[in-house]
């Protein structure tokens, strides 16, 4: 993978103890997935860094689920702003067209019709047209 706004975060990537402070996650309290915690997630990131680990939708559901509450960083002993990891590793995601399939949708109708609802191009600005005439 190119050079990408994630290796900004390659020291607090590689300074996660794995403690497992951040398994406080509500995310993780409500389903018990281990990617649905910020360790989790600084995982993923560090795959993505060491390019071990390829990118896909999963991963973007994965990562697009963190609601950035910052709850893992009160937690955090060695001070990691995980959020902010997570963060960058979402706009990486989304950069290269991954994410839950609703961006994804959007994203589809914004390339194919201009606009994020799909509507044809062709009914833009129907709605200023006097409809009596």
């Amino acid at each position: 993978m190119p050079h990408n706004k994630l290796s900004e975060h390659s020291d607090d990537v590689y300074s996660c103890m794995r403690c497992g402070f951040c398994i406080k996650c509500p995310l993780y309290e409500i389903n018990g997935w281990a990617s649905n915690t910020a360790r989790g997630r600084i995982q993923m990131a560090r795959g993505v860094l060491e390019n071990k680990l390829e990118l896909s939708n999963y991963i973007a559901e994965r990562a697009f689920s963190c609601t950035t509450c910052d709850f893992c960083v009160l937690f955090c002993p060695s001070g990691i702003h995980t959020t902010d990891i997570i963060k960058t590793l979402k706009y990486e995601l989304a950069k290269r067209v991954y994410g839950p399939s609703s961006i994804n949708r959007i994203l589809e109708n914004i390339v194919r019709e201009g606009n994020p609802y799909g509507e044809p191009k062709s009914n833009r600005g129907s709605w200023l047209r006097d409809e009596d005439k």
